[in-house]
């Protein structure tokens, strides 16, 4: 009988089962972070460096007065989601956020996938979310997605 694998295929089946509930609780902890605005702006806290990964910067900036009509503000807004995770998601790393507008969905909503690579240390494994803010409530909702390719 040979040893030399070390792994059968019930751990096989175990490692699977907890990284999908890694997925899972990074996808819950996101949704935390979107649904968090920031109580203080970068600008205010330029002169405190370790400030910005403080909870004082959880959560999103306030970009209301932005329009998704503006090819800017979709990019500022993007820049902002990657910002806070970067900052507050220790878990996942070289996060790229994309934005599409889905005028089909009633009261409107937009969606974000959101991919980088979660941290398995020694290694790490590609992984994408989809989180849709609906326009009204302003609320986002994020679950994992089957890894893809941007458009």
């Amino acid at each position: 009988m040979d040893h030399s694998s070390g792994a059968g295929p019930a751990d096989a089946s175990r490692l699977t089962r907890s990284l999908e509930q890694l997925k899972d609780s990074v996808a819950r902890d996101v949704e935390a972070l979107l649904n968090s605005r920031s109580a203080m702006s970068e600008a205010e806290l330029s002169d405190y460096k370790e400030a910005k990964r403080s909870l004082l910067r959880f959560g999103l900036d306030d970009f209301s007065s932005r329009t998704l009509a503006s090819v800017d503000d979709r990019a500022h807004i993007c820049q902002s989601i990657q910002r806070a995770i970067a900052d507050h998601e220790t878990r996942l790393r070289n996060t790229v956020v994309e934005i599409e507008v889905d005028n089909t969905r009633g009261g409107g909503a937009v969606r974000f996938l959101i991919r980088g690579l979660l941290v398995l240390h020694p290694t790490a494994e590609p992984v994408s979310f989809d989180a849709v803010m609906r326009t009204g409530s302003k609320h986002y909702e994020v679950q994992k997605s089957p890894l893809r390719r941007s458009a």
